[in-house]
């Protein structure tokens, strides 16, 4: 099987790229889908790198953790966006259907079951940077009310630690 990903790489590049591409709505998908270096467009640049560094990583041995690092890219840039969770890792499923082109069907279902941990590993990063996008909010509203109380002088001046939770020995 990954010798067969490794003979028909570029076409399952090309075609999980147009997947993922048109998760984005009509016009966003247009923009993203042109094929640029990744300053004229980071998005499409960013999500073809990653795409390209995970059917690379699948041809190799390798842990959830790999395919984690591997992912993480694309899925940082979708939890900041307004998809919810299952539309954020779907464009990993998309490649079990571009797949079924060219793997063997003696090993299509390993192949599935390979997708199913890519998306396993991309719904784990993409908690992780809900987690972290959630608690960047709630450290910036602790800070913005403590100042707002500090100008009102209604609070003494708190340590950083304070505003980030830990507790004072």
């Amino acid at each position: 099987m990954k010798k067969t990903i490794k003979k028909n790489r570029n076409q399952l590049l090309e075609s999980w790229f147009d997947a993922t591409i048109n998760t984005y709505p009509e016009e966003s998908a247009r923009i993203l889908g042109k094929k640029s270096n990744r300053f004229d467009n980071p998005i499409g640049g960013v999500t073809r790198e990653t795409l390209e560094d995970v059917l690379t990583l699948i041809t190799e041995d390798f842990s959830r953790e790999d395919l984690e690092k591997a992912l993480d890219p694309v899925i940082r840039i979708r939890a900041v966006q307004t998809f919810d969770p299952a539309n954020a890792v779907s464009f990993v499923f998309a490649l079990k259907e571009i797949g079924e082109s060219v793997i063997e069907k003696a090993d299509i279902i390993n192949f599935y079951r390979l997708v199913d941990e890519m998306a396993l590993a991309a719904f784990n990063r993409y908690m992780k940077c809900r987690e972290d996008i959630f608690l960047l909010k709630a450290t910036e509203s602790k800070r913005r009310i403590h100042r707002a109380f500090e100008r009102a002088g209604l609070v003494a001046e708190l340590s950083e630690g304070d505003l980030l939770g830990s507790k004072k020995s």
